[in-house]
């Protein structure tokens, strides 16, 4: 789907959402190829980058980005929160009607934004299908498909991938309270929620591009025990709630 570049004071087709956290080496490459691209694709677009904390020069970066281009927006958080947190600030901040989470390291082919656009007439959400884990170790790889495996028992779900990049409907994100957001699970929770709520999931396969600069932090083990406890708690509340329903 093609839209239109919007002029000024018009409101964006879509809003990338950025998180930002120590990134001084991405962040300024990154915003100028999303830009690039959405402007080949048509794509009237806003980025928001959601500062968050960074003890390198990103918070300066990020100011002068938003400086010399008026498409780019910056929301300090002031200390890290990670990037669940983050997001819950960029949503009342957000313009586009659609929000895509695209992080400062771009670990996908730009190119492919045109099949998240492209689905969008046809969904509330749309799900990217991260091609490959070939920068996984063993390790890693065996706590992703783990989680994969416990939501699809755990919640009834039937996607493939649950922490990759999605673009959501803004109308969604403004009205749904968003609780596992001190770990990786806040990505599962909203697609959960979403299904729950009657939206429309479709699953489109995305190029993935691994990192070529800064250190990754999603692999801590301190968040990977998060994550699994949220998954647990999460399920604890929303079992009731879903049994009530019939479900």
């Amino acid at each position: 789907m093609s839209t239109p570049s919007s002029q000024e004071g018009e409101l964006p087709f879509l809003t990338v959402f950025t998180p930002a956290y120590n990134e001084e080496e991405n962040l300024p490459r990154s915003v100028e190829a999303i830009l690039r691209k959405v402007d080949e694709l048509g794509i009237s677009t806003e980025i928001l980058v959601i500062e968050d904390g960074s003890t390198d020069r990103t918070a300066h970066i990020a100011d002068a980005l938003a400086g010399t281009n008026p498409r780019v927006r910056v929301v300090h958080q002031g200390r890290n929160q990670g990037i669940g947190r983050a997001l819950v600030s960029a949503i009342p901040h957000a313009r586009g009607e659609w929000l895509i989470f695209i992080p400062a390291d771009l670990p996908l082919d730009l190119s492919e934004l045109s099949r998240f656009t492209d689905a969008a007439p046809y969904a509330d959400v749309v799900v990217g299908l991260r091609s490959d884990r070939s920068d996984y170790n063993i390790l890693r790889t065996l706590i992703s498909y783990s989680n994969i495996f416990l939501i699809r028992l755990m919640f009834g779900m039937r996607l493939s991938q649950y922490q990759y990049i999605s673009m959501y409907r803004m109308d969604i994100l403004r009205n749904m309270r968003i609780t596992c957001t001190d770990s990786a699970f806040f990505l599962a929770e909203i697609l959960i929620r979403a299904r729950d709520q009657g939206c429309r999931l479709i699953e489109v396969p995305i190029q993935y591009a691994p990192r070529v600069s800064g250190k990754p932090t999603g692999a801590k083990l301190v968040l990977v025990i998060q994550t699994v406890l949220d998954l647990f708690l999460f399920w604890f509340k929303w079992l009731p709630s879903r049994k009530t329903k019939g479900g």
